[in-house]
């Protein structure tokens, strides 16, 4: 078997999920508050930007980068598992990072995820661009900087600058601003 089939040999669906799981349950290994990545689901999350990425004719090839790393991960133990991911990674850092990336995206996206975010005090919101989030008025007793470093205007004090003289009109602007 040629390397092309034997790399479409290893495209069926479940095998891609369930190595993408894999890495994903290695990336994102989650604890007793946070859930890991495998468990709320970023291998589908991870699969489809995939696609998104590369195209649906990429899935065979990413199923044999998995497989030859060892993937699905079945009964390895965990320096096992650690040392395919190194692997993985070593053979394709770019694409890892990219993958790996896309992973850590994904899982703070999942409504699970976003619970244990806002159960610790840090609002997040699915959906911020619907309702955005509170912002308080500027209160000068507790947020004007005290450290000595730089400094703020209040608005009231803010000036016009009279730029005339630059001839932004004609002059520099015209490439890049007024023919746009």
């Amino acid at each position: 078997m040629n390397k092309t089939s034997n790399i479409v040999a290893h495209h069926r669906p479940n095998l891609l999920v369930e190595a993408l799981a894999d890495l994903v349950g290695e990336l994102i290994p989650g604890n007793e508050e946070w859930p890991s990545g495998r468990d709320v689901g970023v291998q589908y999350s991870l699969q489809l930007r995939f696609i998104e990425e590369k195209g649906d004719a990429s899935l065979p090839a990413l199923t044999a980068a998995l497989v030859a790393i060892g993937a699905p991960f079945g009964n390895l133990d965990g320096a096992a598992r650690l040392e395919a991911v190194q692997n993985l990674e070593a053979s394709e850092p770019k694409l890892f990072g990219w993958r790996r990336d896309a992973a850590y995206f994904a899982y703070y996206a999942t409504p699970g995820v976003i619970e244990v975010i806002n159960g610790r005090g840090t609002p997040l919101h699915a959906r911020p661009h619907l309702n955005g989030y509170d912002l308080p008025p500027f209160d000068r007793a507790t947020q004007t900087p005290t450290h000595g470093r730089g400094h703020w205007i209040p608005t009231e004090a803010v000036a016009r600058v009279d730029v005339s003289t630059l001839e932004l009109g004609r002059r520099i602007t015209t490439a890049w601003g007024m023919k746009r």
